[in-house]
């Protein structure tokens, strides 16, 4: 008569710890980080409700960069269950504890102010970015749309003029701090025509709007023919140059599946750190109506091919191990 033994499953951040440390010290350091906020726990992941930043609930994401040189992921602080409100704190916090300058008080007013009384979703995100020569940390803030005459406090006179030429056609949502850089980018979302927006947004940041939709049109013709609402970003520079445009694109609204976005990624016509490769094969495949890949990222780059970057959520799914 043979004998079963009871199959004990591996701790639930297996396949991410692996990963992470396939990527060497740096992702060693990443790993460190992400116990020391508290989302992994020497266990595993924690034992936290699912988050809104990826489509299957991970609480992390990996931030894939054409050209890229460093290792980015953007991660929640606290449990999403939590009360979101003293998040922005915390993640200056942990900015700070990392040996970065924190944002300035006068922007962190100008985001308290803007968060208010309003229902916030997420409160703020942490983001990360780590190269062999060099390490940096983002203050991701939600930035509720009812206080958009707030935002001209921290961008750029035609930044604001053309949201306020779009009025409730684009609606901003978040806030980024890069802690290295100093600058300040406000993302926003709209459900107009790309062929009617893109060149105005175009225009502010002074490069052509042809690039832009000629790859929107690309990822159309591939996809689901189904664009649904789109973002865009305005990160302000310093002595009054243009501002950087960038695009986001829902993969989960253009594509069927993360297969279909996968192929598109690595015949893109830049290069990409081999980091996409390791984790996009290594993923368990998504439950059905979820995605693993999140927002496409298009930065104008004057009459050159956009630059894309693509967020992946870490592996939080395992159908051996249930979160």
């Amino acid at each position: 008569m043979s004998k079963f033994e009871t199959v004990i499953p591996s701790r639930s951040d297996l396949d991410w710890c692996w990963y992470l440390r396939k990527q060497g010290h740096i992702g060693e350091a990443m790993e460190r980080t992400l116990h020391d906020i508290g989302v992994m726990h020497p266990g595993g992941w924690a034992q936290w409700r699912n988050s809104t930043m990826t489509d299957t609930g991970s609480p992390v994401e990996m931030i894939f960069k054409a050209h890229g040189k460093c290792l980015s992921l953007r991660t929640e602080v606290d449990d999403p269950a939590s009360d979101p409100r003293g998040r922005v704190a915390k993640v200056c916090n942990i900015i700070k504890t990392l040996d970065h300058r924190p944002p300035p008080a006068g922007l962190r007013e100008v985001i308290g102010a803007a968060q208010g009384d309003a229902e916030l979703q997420f409160g703020a995100w942490l983001g990360l970015n780590k190269s062999a020569t060099r390490h940096s940390a983002t203050l991701y803030a939600e930035f509720p749309g009812t206080a958009a005459d707030l935002a001209e406090l921290v961008s750029s006179p035609k930044v604001t003029a053309c949201l306020n030429e779009l009025g409730a056609d684009a609606a901003i949502h978040m806030l980024s701090f890069d802690a290295e850089t100093r600058q300040i980018a406000l993302f926003c979302e709209t459900s107009l025509d790309p062929q009617v927006i893109v060149p105005k947004l175009a225009a502010v940041a002074q490069v052509p709007a042809e690039p832009l939709l000629k790859t929107i049109t690309q990822m159309l013709d591939a996809g689901a023919a189904v664009l649904g609402k789109f973002g865009f970003s305005f990160t302000m520079q310093a002595d009054g140059a243009a501002p950087l445009l960038s695009l986001q694109l829902s993969s989960k609204n253009l594509f069927a599946s993360d297969s279909v976005i996968g192929a598109i990624v690595r015949d893109y016509p830049c290069d990409h750190v081999t980091a996409y490769r390791g984790l996009a094969d290594m993923l368990w495949p998504a439950p059905k109506g979820q995605m693993h890949h999140g927002d496409i990222s298009l930065q104008a780059q004057g009459k050159d091919v956009p630059l894309l970057s693509i967020s992946v959520a870490a592996p939080w799914i395992c159908p051996l191990y249930p979160i």
